[in-house]
């Protein structure tokens, strides 16, 4: 049975050309010039996916795309867009469509997109079932707690992971942004397929070209044979790109490259590889305001940003902690085989008194250091590490005269510049080894002690 298709737009040229294409393509074909006219098709006939002009006389794309989503749910729609409302077009995808194609195009173009979009649809009504119960999915992803901050981002998670829209999830070292990017992909079509890190702030720029594109024999010194590079190995899966905004201006240039033409050359290469891939991108920086100040590409950020998800720190989160401690003592009291753990009502009350600088992240690994250290079947305060202990000790700053936000704030400034400065004092001021044990980059590091006034000389000497 051919795939019945619809097209909606006020060309005529582009409606006799897609109804050639298509039904030589072996799809079952409508054609509407008017958005009125375009949904009492709908009404009339059921559909799998519809392309639909972005400018149309009286209705413009998104009122479509909205009305269309009424009658179909289930329907999949691909915007046609001109090169001059291609951001209008990402906003498309935000409110549910599934991809857009730029005029002119091609008639291979044109099939491709239908094809991924069909198959798209029918990947979804395999996994559609697994996704009714966002609990069933958040333990494999460590993706614990049941605040409402963490609702929503999961609620989001499930919506998005359905699309094969460009993510960008965004919020402050250790909150779980990779997790997050791997519960997209693993509830997406594109699920059986590979999920590809790239640590953006970890490999110089020589170093990400090589390691994203590939290259041939003979590219550079060294290169004694080829080599496929990250991209070819993704293909048809998920990439995700952690801490996007440390990538250059020359490597943001090439990546923009490859989202707007699907292919791109090995080092050394002259043949055109081509890819089917979803980006996801984590960032813990405002690329708005980089963008502005000429950072990061305006061009590049629209493209990436056709979803946000903002990851809330676990400070906003406090309702999630005692289940978070109780997943992490199970998983690191289980690779320990040490049997049943528990924490004492003592050492419970410094970890929620404690303002986490250092997120979810920071709390895995101080639970792992008290499981390591505990004795017998219980957490004392005496196993938690000195920073947390010194919880107890430190004098609560009160501010008068402020607000309730204001005042934790402040807090949290003390809380953090003392994790800042134990970790500097521990490595004798290697601030290179206190931004690994920190699991941040170097540079994050250094800004957070400009902010807090830290001298890594001072701390130890």
């Amino acid at each position: 049975m051919k795939p019945p298709v619809l097209v909606i737009d006020d060309d005529a040229a582009v409606l006799e050309s897609c109804e050639t294409i298509l039904e030589d393509a072996g799809y079952d074909i409508t054609v509407a010039s008017t958005p009125e006219s375009g949904l009492e098709c709908l009404h009339r006939k059921s559909f799998d996916l519809a392309l639909v002009d972005f400018k149309l006389p009286g209705m413009n794309g998104l009122e479509v795309l909205e009305r269309a989503a009424k009658v179909d749910p289930d329907l999949v729609l691909i915007i046609f867009t001109g090169y001059g409302t291609i951001e209008s077009a990402v906003e498309a995808m935000k409110r549910g469509a599934f991809n857009y194609i730029t005029k002119p195009f091609t008639g291979s173009q044109l099939v491709a997109v239908v094809e991924r979009g069909l198959e798209q649809r029918n990947r979804r009504r395999e996994i559609y079932p697994t996704l009714q119960n966002l609990k069933q999915c958040c333990p494999l992803h460590e993706i614990i707690g049941q605040s409402e901050a963490l609702e929503s981002v999961l609620a989001t998670v499930a919506k998005v992971a359905l699309s094969d829209a460009n993510v960008l999830v965004t919020g402050a070292s250790g909150t779980g942004k990779e997790l997050a990017a791997r519960a997209i992909h693993a509830n997406s079509p594109r699920a059986e397929r590979p999920f590809v890190a790239v640590d953006c702030a970890a490999l110089p720029s020589n170093l990400l070209e090589s390691e994203l594109f590939g290259h041939e024999k003979g590219a550079f010194t060294g290169a004694e044979q080829a080599k496929r590079g990250l991209l070819e190995m993704a293909n048809g899966g998920t990439v995700f790109f952690d801490e996007i905004g440390e990538m250059n201006a020359e490597m943001q240039a090439k990546l923009l490259r490859v989202l707007q033409e699907r292919t791109f050359r090995r080092l050394g290469g002259e043949k055109l590889v081509s890819v089917d891939i979803r980006i996801i991108c984590s960032t813990n920086r405002d690329l708005e305001v980089e963008a502005r100040e000429g950072r990061f590409r305006q061009d590049l950020l629209f493209r990436l940003n056709v979803v946000t998800i903002t990851l809330p720190p676990l400070r906003e989160r406090s309702s999630d902690l005692a289940l978070l401690v109780e997943h992490f003592i199970q998983k690191f009291a289980r690779a320990a085989n040490k049997g049943r753990v528990q924490i004492s009502p003592d050492a419970m009350e410094l970890l929620e008194q404690y303002p986490w600088p250092g997120n979810v992240r920071e709390l895995r690994n101080v639970v792992e250091h008290a499981v390591v250290l505990c004795e017998g079947s219980a957490i004392r305060v005496r196993d938690l590490p000195e920073r947390i202990q010194q919880q107890a000790k430190l004098p609560r700053p009160v501010s008068t005269g402020v607000g309730y936000k204001q005042a934790r704030a402040e807090w949290v400034d003390v809380q953090g510049k003392e994790y800042l400065a134990s970790l500097l004092e521990r490595h004798r001021g290697n601030v290179s080894a206190a931004a690994r044990e920190a699991q941040i980059s170097r540079k994050s590091f250094y800004e957070l002690m400009r902010r807090f006034e830290l001298d890594s000389h001072s701390l130890h000497s």
